[in-house]
């Protein structure tokens, strides 16, 4: 019971009885006052309990710690992130979404996200700030426990990447079992200096933080998802210009396509994903060529592509053990081809290490469904052919690299 208001409203009113001389005679003072006294009530009730911003504010957020073992190397511990979020009902129908990512022990800050949702009906929304952009099934929900492994897939970092965001805006919705999203924002670059497509990961360095950045060119994303038994298909597509504003780059587009095919489901006891990704690079003999006059190494790849196919098993419920805790244990093989054609006048040596196949194998001990324990054994296969003498890691050769994880949603 609020006791503030039932005082604070019977000596208002024995106040304004006094205040006001002949009370019957001043029916306009009274009303005036009145509305300031309803004025203040809402006001403490807006304070104190229930309907204030702060109540309509939600703190959320994840992290992870890994331990990585690497065939030929010491074994590393890494407070890989921390993420803080925020939640905000501006108002019924204007939504505040934000999330700070604190990296390595916090020694990389990065932005998240920021983005305002306008409401208007479940078949058409509005956003505007920097999203996530909709490739893939991970890169929008990638919290830790979502996930079985104890690092992102190779699928989701290298190629797509997650986490991938840019500034834009755009629409999304629902209808039935069809969902979409469909944003209009800044391109990834090849030619920036600091932002460069590379044979290792494809366009992943091509992201940068909203730093006072130069935009370059504007890009579209969407995504069409429809629901299926347990879980969804996908289509993403991305398309932008690479080149931007580069001064030798007037003359061509560098247009920069993906699209990703996923469909991800759980039947009973057993949860399955699938993905493939294709990507392509235009222009790029003249991108290599105008290197020179960049930062970049003149190995921009012509074409990436990817393929993840996954299969878990909950042991509990196969078991048919009513408990909260999971054991899953999992599979996975994944082609990883960010190189997949090499760029035309790459004027570096050709390096076919970069395009790799991963074996994993591992187990997610779920406590609880915002709690993972986990472990990965993975198994490495490079593309080319094995020299005389060649360590693990190089071309046409194998590496293999345990590790485990600790991660949290809150």
């Amino acid at each position: 019971m609020n006791y503030r208001k039932l005082i604070t409203a019977p000596i208002t009113m024995i106040m304004l009885f006094f205040a006001v001389p002949g009370f019957a005679t001043d029916v306009n003072e009274l009303e005036r006052r009145l509305n300031i006294v309803s004025e203040e009530l809402d006001r403490l009730q807006n304070s104190s309990g229930g309907s204030g911003i702060a109540h309509r504010t939600s703190v959320h957020g994840y992290g992870e710690t890994h331990f990585n073992m690497p065939e030929g190397a010491g074994a590393k511990l890494d407070q890989h992130r921390f993420v803080i979020g925020i939640h905000s009902e501006i108002t019924n129908w204007i939504h505040l979404n934000a999330e700070i990512d604190f990296e390595h022990a916090v020694t990389e800050n990065e932005f998240e996200l920021g983005y305002l949702d306008f409401l208007v009906s479940d078949a058409l929304n509005f956003r505007t700030g920097i999203v996530l952009m909709p490739m893939g099934n991970l890169n929008e929900f990638h919290e830790p426990n979502l996930y079985f492994s104890a690092e992102r897939p190779d699928f989701h970092s290298k190629l797509i990447p997650s986490s991938w965001q840019q500034a834009g805006a755009g629409i999304f919705g629902a209808k039935g079992d069809i969902s979409y999203r469909f944003y209009i924002t800044n391109a990834v670059l090849a030619l920036d200096g600091s932002r460069k497509f590379r044979p290792d990961d494809f366009i992943r360095k091509g992201r940068t933080q909203p730093s006072n950045i130069e935009i370059g060119s504007l890009a579209i994303a969407g995504r069409l998802e429809k629901k299926a038994p347990g879980g969804q298909a996908g289509f993403s597509l991305y398309y932008g210009n690479a080149a931007g504003d580069a001064g030798h780059a007037s003359d061509y587009s560098a247009a920069t396509t993906i699209v990703v095919a996923d469909y991800k489901t759980r039947r009973g006891a057993w949860d399955y994903d699938f993905g493939v990704m294709k990507g392509w690079v235009e222009d790029t003999d003249k991108m290599n060529a105008d290197c020179g006059f960049y930062a970049c190494a003149g190995d921009i790849p012509q074409s990436a592509f990817g393929l993840l196919a996954q299969v878990a098993v909950h042991v509990p419920q196969l078991l048919k053990k009513n408990t909260v805790h999971d054991f899953i244990p999992f599979i996975r093989y994944q082609k990883i081809r960010p190189n997949d054609e090499q760029g035309e006048k790459n004027t570096s040596a050709s390096n076919h290490k970069r395009n790799f196949d991963v074996l994993s194998v591992g187990l997610s001990y779920m406590p609880h469904p915002q709690v993972a324990l986990k472990a990965t054994w993975n198994t490495n296969y490079y593309a080319g052919e094995e020299v005389a003498g060649a360590v693990a890691g190089t071309a046409g050769t194998s590496k293999n690299q345990f590790d485990m994880a600790i991660a949290y949603q809150y």
